[in-house]
């Protein structure tokens, strides 16, 4: 199945001689990564980040991988998405596990070889996803929830320690992943909405080029959503994806689950640490860091006219009348 690109523009673009080498590259060691698998059961808990498009996800990926025990995918691992442990053992011998991020990042992207990376063409690949667009129900019988879990088994076995990921389609089946592994863990992330509409504005104007083109992940709304203005675009693109997740989130166990304000990780970033250990600690007793002293971030608030507020508050009552469903949020 080929994947289906988000179109992008200028510093964006990909090189395209650099992408057919790396798909033949995985193509090659996927062929052989089977005889490295192990079966060593459902030893360490995941724990997968959700929320919105420019919602904070990246730099809640970046603080708990640069002051948690925990294996990640960097962005030299992501280039074996089809072969990850042969990226991992790679990345543990020539960069080490220990890392703290430089926490900068352009709508999502980093560009360290040791900083985060979302693992698209990973997700892509193991749940049967043509693009970034979210599936219906059934779907989910698609998807070999074995293999799947196999693969993430052995990628925290190869670390020795609990994974992160940012997992934006798996969070359309967390219910059904909780219960295949029951210690998989899910946060989710929720920014000031105002601010992260304009955020997602500027996405489509610097990754998209357009601001007309839909940038990022798409809920099952999508095709309804897509005929309204931009502004409402946007707003239900928010709505939609809050609406999805808590859908799926509120079938998950409550101990495998916290849900976090952007604007707080970034006051205390130390708290929002000690709660994500807590959370792994339930799932493996041994896992007891010591949290530091993070320094708080500086909030992005974007600036934002009071024609750009008026327009994207009378966005959202419109995708509300459209949406009721989306009321109980």
């Amino acid at each position: 199945m080929k994947r289906e690109e988000q179109k992008l523009s200028g510093e964006f673009l990909k090189d395209q001689w650099f992408e057919k080498v790396l798909v033949s590259m995985n193509e090659a060691l996927f062929k052989e990564q089977g005889a490295l698998l192990e079966d060593h059961g459902h030893i360490y808990p995941t724990l997968h980040i959700l929320g919105a498009p420019r919602s904070g996800t990246t730099l809640a990926s970046q603080l708990i991988s640069s002051f948690l025990p925990v294996g990640y995918i960097n962005n030299f691992i992501a280039t074996y998405w089809k072969a990850p442990v042969y990226g991992i053992e790679l990345s543990k011998k020539l960069l080490g596990l220990e890392y703290v991020s430089n926490f900068k990042s352009s709508f999502g992207r980093t560009d360290a070889i040791r900083e985060p990376h979302e693992f698209g063409y990973f997700w892509n690949y193991h749940l049967k996803y043509p693009g970034l667009q979210q599936q219906e129900k059934e779907h989910e019988k698609e998807i070999d929830w074995e293999d799947l879990s196999i693969i993430l088994n052995n990628i925290c076995y190869r670390f020795d320690r609990p994974a992160v990921f940012k997992s934006f389609l798996l969070g359309f089946h967390a219910a059904k992943v909780c219960q295949v592994m029951p210690k998989t863990c899910f946060i989710y992330i929720k920014r000031n909405f105002l601010d992260n509409a304009l955020s997602i504005l500027k996405l489509r104007k610097k990754l998209n080029g357009d601001v007309n083109t839909w940038g990022s992940i798409k809920p099952l709304q999508y095709e309804r959503l897509k005929e309204l203005d931009v502004y409402a675009q946007i707003s239900g693109q928010i709505l939609a994806l809050e609406y999805e997740y808590f859908n799926q989130l509120d079938k998950v166990p409550q101990k495998n689950k916290l849900f976090f304000r952007h604007e707080d990780i970034c006051e205390d970033p130390a708290s929002f640490l000690g709660e994500i250990g807590e959370l792994l600690n339930t799932h493996d007793t041994s896992f007891n860091p010591e949290i530091l002293n993070v320094q708080p971030f500086q909030k992005r608030i974007a600036e934002v006219s009071e024609g750009e507020k008026t327009k994207f508050l009378k966005a959202k009552d419109r995708v509300l009348q459209l949406f009721p469903e989306f009321e109980n949020l």
